[in-house]
Parts: structure tokens; C-alpha cells; sequence
């Protein structure tokens, strides 16, 4: 009798730490925005790449109370990227360092208005999230972006650039508006 109730219990133990993948349920509205290739990502944090320039920078003390080399708060800066069809456009800041390009006079920050090409979007049905590539110029850089779309509307955007070092970029996804 013993034996068996042990039998038992393990059994239970063994079957419940079974690797299982729950499939999240759908969200229709993040389904709906990304259809529809219309939605608009307010940035909220900004993942430099950490380099040693950019940790003197940091140890300088000119980052805010709360932040850190590697995490930024943009929150209510008004930061933006937009996906509108084929077009895309942005307004970012950046942190990091420039390998080429820019001058005194130059704005610092990314941005793009305009169409994007190869566009490509992946969904992944276990997640309910999807992956949007796409790649954009806005002379005389050229970028590679990344979003990741995940079901409760919060994204992560990677962006490589052929004149700085890659970013990443936290945000939640929403509806545009009408006269957006």
C-alpha cells in the first residue's frame, strides 16, 4: 500500500514538471494592428549598447537618478515609431556611439519617414506575438529595424545602422488614430 501511494506521488511529480508550452490566448487587437500593418510604438526606455565610451559617460554622473548605462527612461518624451502600411516613420532618440557621419549641426537622434522595404512579418502562434523586419533609409544612414510585437502590446525594437552601434528600444503598442 505504501509503495504504491509513493509510486503514485512520483508519478505526479514527474508528470507535472513535463515540459509543457502553453499557448497564450489570442489578442485581437494586437492581431487587428499588425493585419493591418496600422499602429504607432511609444517608446518608454532606450537599451544602448554598452561600450566602454559609454560607461565613462555614465560614471560622469549626467544620468538621471533611476537610470543606467543600459537603461534609459524616455517615458512621456513623446518618442515614436509609426507603421502605416508600407510607410514607416520615427522619431528616436540615441545613445551610443557614431562610427561615421554626423556633425556639429546634425540632429543625434534617428529618424525616418518614408517607405520601408522588405518588409516581413512573423507570427509565432505559441506566443501570440509577432516579429516585424523591415529596412529603411534616411540618407546617408541606412537601418535595419526589428520589432518584436508581444501580446500584451509592449514591444522591443532593435535597430542596426550602417554609421552607429545598435540600439534597442521598450515601448507598447496602440491604435493609430484617425488623424495620425
Amino acid at each position: 500500500m505504501l509503495r504504491n501511494i509513493a509510486l503514485s506521488v512520483l508519478t505526479g511529480i514527474f508528470l507535472g514538471c513535463g515540459a509543457s508550452q502553453k499557448v497564450k490566448e489570442p489578442n485581437a487587437k494586437l492581431d487587428q494592428m499588425i493585419v493591418e500593418k496600422s499602429f504607432k510604438i511609444k517608446v518608454k526606455a532606450v537599451e544602448p549598447m554598452v561600450t566602454q565610451a559609454l560607461g565613462q559617460v555614465a560614471n560622469s554622473g549626467v544620468l538621471p537618478p533611476g537610470n543606467t548605462v543600459g537603461r534609459i527612461d524616455v517615458t512621456g518624451e513623446g518618442y515614436f515609431i509609426k507603421v502605416m502600411g508600407d510607410s514607416v516613420s520615427a522619431n528616436l532618440p540615441y545613445f551610443g556611439e557614431r562610427q561615421m557621419g554626423g556633425g556639429y549641426d546634425s540632429d543625434s537622434g534617428i529618424k525616418f519617414d518614408g517607405l520601408a522595404k522588405n518588409m516581413e512579418v512573423t507570427k509565432d502562434e505559441t506566443k501570440q506575438s509577432y516579429i516585424l523586419n523591415f529596412s529603411i533609409s534616411a540618407n546617408p544612414e541606412n537601418y535595419i529595424v526589428t520589432v518584436a510585437a508581444g501580446n500584451n502590446l509592449t514591444s522591443t525594437t532593435s535597430i542596426r545602422s550602417s554609421h552607429r552601434n545598435r540600439i534597442r528600444y521598450v515601448g507598447e503598442l496602440e491604435a493609430l488614430a484617425a488623424n495620425e
